[in-house]
């Protein structure tokens, strides 16, 4: 069963500046279902990290791991991808990611 989209995320596109500093770039807005629920991740080296909130979007949103997205005036950073597809079907009906608290992006 597909979630509500019923808040707005915004995604941030950065460069680093001479400083090493991220600078924002771009921002594109799009619509997700956002909940603030701890998660213990394991990564690929079986290291345990702990995500801040889930967060769930559109097959077609164009989010990808390590993105940098807004939401309710937080900055969370994508730790992790989920493709939600019905039983015996390819078609991805909506992508759940685990995002984790990033600082402010100048």
């Amino acid at each position: 069963m597909k979630p509500p989209m019923r808040q707005t995320a915004i995604k941030h596109t950065y460069t680093r500046n001479a400083y090493g500093d991220f600078v924002r770039t771009g921002e594109i807005e799009m619509p997700c279902h956002f909940r603030y629920i701890v998660d213990q991740v394991s990564d690929t080296n079986n290291e345990q990290t702990q995500s801040d909130a889930l967060a769930w979007f559109e097959p077609t949103s164009g989010i990808v791991k390590k993105d940098i997205v807004e939401i309710d005036g937080e900055f969370f950073r994508v730790e992790r991808l989920i493709k939600a597809r019905r039983l015996r079907d390819t078609q991805v009906q909506f992508i759940k990611t685990e995002l984790q608290r990033y600082g402010v992006i100048s």
